[in-house]
């Protein structure tokens, strides 16, 4: 059978239009790639939040693509830069992560990213009697007592300065809750600027000594302070013609007139016990 004039030719100006139509579309795509490149790029960002002091694995960080003009000075390229770091600060889900929000090979946290907002970090000497025996330990919550010379009242006062004081670190800058031994040499102690005033005028002044409180007491008592006429011995009461100063923790008695009802009036602080007298 004899074949049809021009097949050949249309078959391949088909050939021809594919050829050119696959062209177009890998240039399109291909023109696509360029303008992507150009004003896209790829950063690890984080797939969960990760809070700081953490150590990054693979799955919690991603590659997402960012405009160009979004990307943030310092941001990571490639997910093997983060990978085994320990972070700073707390990384949002789909944030950016950047070199300055990890710790570098080898280094740790340093003391001042566990001082919470608006509070100081302040170490004081620790012994076994001075710091309950050694019991206390980072994350323990302690009070503060101070023993010095009252030069008003002429006598040894112990003082309860500082309650519910949180303890950042033991020792030679140990921070992790879990260790074995606790404060031995010193401990460090999160303050308020003006507590950290009183404390070093307290450790100047006279001895320091630490309670350590129970896991759940948040309970802050008022306290007057004791002194070594407080606790028996002939100078126990101190005997006055006027009644003391409140802020004053000395039991002080007020002798009566000779005209009147024989009575005593003990004053300690603000509280008054009147003492009838035969």
């Amino acid at each position: 059978m004899a074949k049809k004039s021009g097949a050949g030719g249309i078959i391949l100006v088909a050939v021809v239009l594919a050829i050119l139509a696959v062209y177009f579309i890998w240039n399109m795509q291909r023109q696509q790639e360029l303008q992507s490149e150009k004003y896209w790029t790829e950063v690890v960002a984080a797939l969960q939040d990760i809070p700081a002091r953490t150590k990054i694995t693979r799955e919690m960080v991603t590659l997402t693509r960012y405009p160009k003009e979004l990307v943030i000075d310092g941001a990571i390229r490639n997910p093997k830069d983060v990978d085994g770091h320990t972070t700073l600060v707390r990384i949002k889900a789909k944030e950016q992560i950047r070199a300055n929000d990890l710790l570098g090979a080898g280094q740790a946290p340093g003391l001042a990213y566990d001082i919470p907002p608006g509070m100081r970090a302040i170490a004081i000497g620790a012994g076994e009697v001075m710091a309950a025996g050694g019991s206390v330990k980072p994350g323990d919550r302690v009070d503060i007592l101070a023993t010095y010379s009252d030069p008003v009242v002429h006598q040894e006062t112990t003082q309860m300065i500082l309650q519910n004081v949180l303890v950042l670190a033991v020792n030679e800058g140990v921070t992790d809750q879990q260790i074995k031994q606790g404060a031995k040499s010193s401990m460090t102690l999160a303050v308020k600027p003006e507590e950290a005033e009183l404390l070093t005028a307290a450790d100047r002044a006279g001895a320091l000594r630490v309670a350590l409180r129970g896991l759940n007491e948040k309970t802050v008592i008022a306290t007057q302070g004791v002194g070594t006429r407080d606790f028996g011995g002939p100078n126990t009461l101190k005997f006055s013609t006027t009644p003391p100063d409140v802020s004053r923790s000395t039991p002080i008695i007020i002798s009566p007139p000779r005209n009147q009802r024989p009575e005593l009036k003990i004053y300690r602080g603000s509280q008054e016990t009147i003492v009838p007298q035969e």
